[in-house]
């Protein structure tokens, strides 16, 4: 919606990290075409790639990065921010769902690597059980759902894939700040301010972090040339439950909308962890990374709608 603040591309700040030249797979989608547009702040050539829309043609199902001329255009790394990411979906379609997040995620991570570009994959929390949260980067995965199990087979064999030349960022639950764009906080406020009742589990933990931070965050660990797993969320550890009603406080919403509830309550066929908390202990110690405050983020979005009359 045209008149709506838009989401700042890191590399527009003065401090910004000089980053390696970076083509970005799944370029369509949410994550995607923000680390694209940062990317573009610093190269204005650089390469978007997915199976749809206007960019260059990639099919994680049967990757084939000959057409990209990556070597030749300078190309020293490429973000893997395509997936199919819904739960259930990876649960009842698993041979579809298998052969991109995994059998053609890895394809593409050997086809990188024998032409000396870096992949970068996106891991998730998803890949521990959240019987204890808290997990630090070498935390062994233990995943509950088949979402989960794809995402760390990939980072189980990555490394030996890609002889030992990738970068496996494990990242929380992103979020966005422009209203309409149905990421967290936009769908919990959208929802209040239309007075609808908003389900939220208390024992759903996590570590939220605003795309604004991650994008910023992805470029500077990217010129510190990491490779391995690092973990990248921000430090505020949430329940679902507490955030939305700090939403509707808020927007102005009747806090009874909040139905507090249980992970349980959904009765799914397969699992997702409780306690998915993460620490970013590599992370500090290779970056300087800031994380706006949830409490900004809560503002920002709830200014939007109370601005607009909702």
């Amino acid at each position: 919606m045209s008149g709506q603040p838009q989401e700042p591309n890191a590399a527009t700040r003065a401090d910004a990290p000089r980053v390696p030249k970076t083509a970005v797979v799944g370029a369509g989608g949410y994550l995607g075409r923000h680390l694209l547009a940062a990317h573009r702040e610093v190269y204005p050539d650089a390469l978007g790639a997915d199976v749809a829309g206007s960019w260059a043609y990639l099919d994680l199902a049967a990757p084939d990065i000959r057409p990209l001329r990556l070597r030749e255009s300078g190309y020293e790394y490429a973000i893997i921010a395509a997936a199919v990411t819904g739960l259930a979906r990876c649960e009842t379609d698993r041979e579809y769902t298998r052969a991109r997040n995994v059998t053609g995620t890895l394809e593409l991570a050997r086809q990188l690597t024998a032409e000396g570009v870096t992949p970068v994959f996106f891991s998730t929390d998803n890949v521990f059980d959240g019987r204890t949260g808290g997990y630090a980067d070498d935390a062994p995965p233990n995943p509950l759902n088949e979402y989960g199990r794809q995402k760390a087979e990939v980072e189980r064999r990555l490394p030996e894939v890609c002889q030992g030349r990738a970068l496996i960022l494990r990242l929380g639950k992103v979020f966005g700040l422009v209203r309409g764009d149905r990421t967290l906080l936009d769908e919990m406020a959208g929802r209040l301010t239309q007075g609808q009742e908003v389900a939220a589990a208390r024992d759903m933990i996590f570590s939220p972090v605003w795309v604004g931070d991650l994008v910023r965050t992805i470029l500077a660990v990217q010129a510190a040339r990491a490779t391995g797993v690092v973990n990248l969320c921000a430090p505020e550890v949430w329940s679902r439950f507490d955030l939305a009603r700090a939403v509707a406080a808020a927007v102005g919403a009747d806090e009874r909308l909040v139905r507090g509830m249980s992970l349980d309550d959904l009765r799914e066929p397969f699992g997702r962890p409780k306690r998915a908390d993460l620490v970013c202990r590599r992370l500090r110690e290779m970056v300087a990374a800031e994380f706006r405050p949830m409490s900004e983020c809560i503002s920002a979005i709830a200014a939007q709608y109370r601005k607009e009359g909702s």
